[in-house]
């Protein structure tokens, strides 16, 4: 029963080799991220897979402060053009996404008329009253 037990050298070099995130690596994936390119697409300039790149949290903290410069630059473009340019349009968007505004007209006063199916008693539905008033309208 005197088996040896079989000793791991730290010598040995089989397997990928542990990719290193220099400084310069992680200012790479932070502009890079900046331009709003994939973990794909950074792993394949910096010579790394994209799990690389989620496994290690320097480099998934540089990705992310990429992305939210990129979001940044984004957003403050699109403040200038409302602003700056006077387009309607992007103020119009930047008050629908960001203050919750919408195109619909919500009648809230109390004295508006009834709609005319409520006055008019027929004995037909109101979907054949309104098929004989479009057919009416031709």
């Amino acid at each position: 029963m005197d088996k040896e037990t079989p000793v791991i050298d730290k010598k040995d070099n089989r397997g990928r080799p542990i990719f290193d995130f220099s400084p310069k690596i992680l200012d790479q994936i932070k502009e890079l991220a900046s331009y709003m390119c994939s973990k794909s697409e950074i792993g394949r300039i910096i010579g790394c897979s994209e799990s690389t790149i989620q496994r290690n949290q320097l480099a998934q903290e540089a990705y992310e402060l990429g992305v939210a410069q990129a979001k940044k630059t984004i957003r403050k473009t699109q403040f200038d053009i409302a602003t700056k340019l006077n387009s309607s349009i992007m103020a119009m968007w930047l008050g629908k996404v960001y203050l919750g505004q919408t195109d619909k007209i919500q009648n809230i006063d109390d004295n508006v008329p009834l709609p005319i199916y409520d006055i008019i008693e027929h004995e037909e539905p109101k979907e054949d009253i309104e098929l004989k008033e479009v057919d009416n309208g031709k």
